[in-house]
């Protein structure tokens, strides 16, 4: 809670900042000091308003879910790949899916949430790759369908293969977002009764994002 409060705290204190600011140049007559202080105010509200948006998303997976049922994983894909079309055209990214992708069972509405934080992070991360490239699959591994989304990107340090998926955490602060992508794909996942981790042998190589389900199991759903 304290991360949620201090991300939501800086842009009221940014926007409080900007109103004495305005109004000190609205009394000088400074009305292009003005509109620059007004658009910033506003960008600041939307931050806010993004943040807020997505902490009450978090707060409501298990509470506010459907029904679990089967998943046809190659159809999810396709249809978040078809969803994102314009980021992966713009990115110039090449996408392979893998051949023979399994059933799931789970909410098909928040799995296709996963799928696509998963293949939107990627592409958010690929850097200046020449060629950049996402390979989507899975596998069966006992009791579990291991799901990947693998990427040619810029790579994570070892050091924080655990601390990206928490609240609000970007370990680039220069991208856009808020920082509850992951938190969120976590979350829907340990909802789902599954685990979620990332591999990357550090900056520059690459890294493939991993997500285990039961290969039948019923969604855990909290009590409202």
């Amino acid at each position: 809670m304290y991360t949620a409060s201090h991300d939501l705290r800086s842009p009221l204190i940014s926007t409080r900042w900007r109103l004495g600011a305005l109004i000190e140049d609205l009394a000088d007559g400074d009305m292009e000091q003005v509109r620059g202080h007004a658009a910033a105010m506003d960008a600041s509200c939307d931050t806010m308003a993004r943040l807020l948006n997505d902490l009450l998303e978090l707060s409501r997976i298990g509470r506010v879910i459907a029904p679990p049922e089967k998943v046809s994983l190659n159809e999810l894909v396709r249809g978040v790949l078809d969803l994102l079309t314009g980021q992966i055209s713009t990115k110039n990214v090449t996408v392979e899916i893998a051949p023979g992708l399994p059933v799931l069972f789970g909410d098909l509405g928040r799995l296709a949430e996963v799928m696509q934080n998963l293949v939107e992070n990627a592409i958010k991360y690929m850097g200046d790759q020449a060629e950049p490239r996402i390979e989507i699959g899975a596998r069966r591994s006992g009791d579990e369908v291991v799901c990947y989304v693998c990427d040619n990107g810029i790579g994570i340090d070892p050091r924080y293969h655990e601390k990206i998926f928490d609240l609000f955490d970007q370990l680039d602060n220069s991208s856009e977002g808020t920082g509850v992508g992951l938190a969120l794909v976590k979350r829907i996942i340990e909802v789902h009764g599954g685990r979620v981790w990332v591999e990357s042998e550090g900056e520059g190589k690459g890294s493939t994002f991993y997500f285990a389900l039961p290969s039948k199991h019923p969604v855990k759903m909290e009590a409202t």
